[in-house]
């Protein structure tokens, strides 16, 4: 079966394999000292076949190519993307693993090794508490730590992020509502919803039927929010406009979504028989890494009904 947490990736890729996206994203998100000595318009989504089978579940392959100034010279520079929805204490290692294998490819290709930043993508619920540095993760010795090998990672947390920081994000409002759609992933209460909606309006993204048809999915299948009052909320916050740029779009949004998610194999009722089926086999012993293949629901969702079970 496929896992629920597949909205989440295939919204992120989506996103970010838009070159515009990724320009203005990484305009707001990364540090200021590096921001004013890149070429942001140099940036494309490099290919990743360096990727191996092992891996080819998590989202490092998405791999941000552009250029890099400084007073002398000019250098190329690899973001390499890691997205999170949970806290994952494996992710240094991860890092550099895929660090490693690009620095494979470019040996075995005789050409000079590249510059690469890693860059983690959280949008989980709990605070990210991983440390960023490799050699501090590992407790270095301080008289060690310039003989070892070391890096860092630049983390992007959305719960750092809201609406109101638009102008470091290019006024992008299809990037913006994406951060804030996964920010908030599972938890759209109706006022949320109406506040997203507001914004929708508000920067003229109710006018882009394909993007917009695209959060409204992404909504309805990540949030536990009827049908009836989706679409309410969308015809109360939208008013007549809804009507006069895409007819009944309530439910084709939720037609074309509910046909996507058949398709995946997510049909009525079988959420909550994964999660019975979740209790049963954690009070059985079972880890939740195998909890999780089974019953095909994201592994941070298996850590929440463990703990609630009070089980170690």
């Amino acid at each position: 079966m496929k896992e629920v947490r597949n909205f989440h990736n295939n919204l992120f890729v989506k996103t970010f394999s838009d070159i515009t996206n990724v320009k203005d994203f990484i305009s707001g998100a990364l540090p200021p000292e590096i921001v004013k000595n890149i070429d942001a318009d140099s940036a494309y989504v490099e290919p990743t076949s360096f990727v191996e089978d092992s891996l080819s579940s998590h989202l490092s392959d998405l791999v941000i190519k552009l250029k890099a100034r400084d007073k002398k010279r000019t250098v190329d520079l690899y973001l390499l993307f890691e997205h999170k929805s949970y806290m994952d204490e494996k992710i240094l290692w991860q890092l550099l693993k895929y660090q490693y294998l690009m620095f494979e490819e470019d040996n075995n290709t005789k050409r000079k090794f590249r510059t690469i930043i890693p860059v983690v993508f959280y949008h989980g619920r709990g605070k990210w508490k991983v440390s960023a540095s490799f050699s501090e993760s590992i407790n270095i010795p301080e008289y060690l730590k310039k003989y070892a090998l070391n890096f860092e990672y630049i983390l992007f947390d959305t719960k750092d992020f809201d609406l109101t920081i638009e102008d470091r994000f290019g006024k992008n409002a299809y990037l913006m509502s994406v951060l804030s759609l996964l920010k908030d992933n599972g938890r759209m209460n109706p006022e949320k919803l109406e506040t997203i909606f507001r914004y929708f309006k508000r920067s003229g993204l109710v006018k882009e039927h394909e993007n917009l048809i695209i959060l409204m999915r992404y909504i309805y299948f990540t949030n536990q929010v009827e049908e009836k009052e989706l679409v309410d909320i969308m015809k109360t916050e939208l008013g007549e406009e809804t009507e006069e740029i895409m007819p009944s779009l309530g439910n084709q949004i939720l037609q074309k979504g509910r046909q996507e998610g058949i398709r995946e194999g997510i049909k009525e009722g079988a959420f909550a028989k994964a999660i019975e089926t979740c209790r049963n086999a954690l009070m059985n012993g079972i880890s939740s890494e195998m909890v999780a293949k089974i019953t095909g629901l994201p592994l941070e969702k298996v850590l929440e009904i463990q703990k609630s079970l009070k089980i170690n």
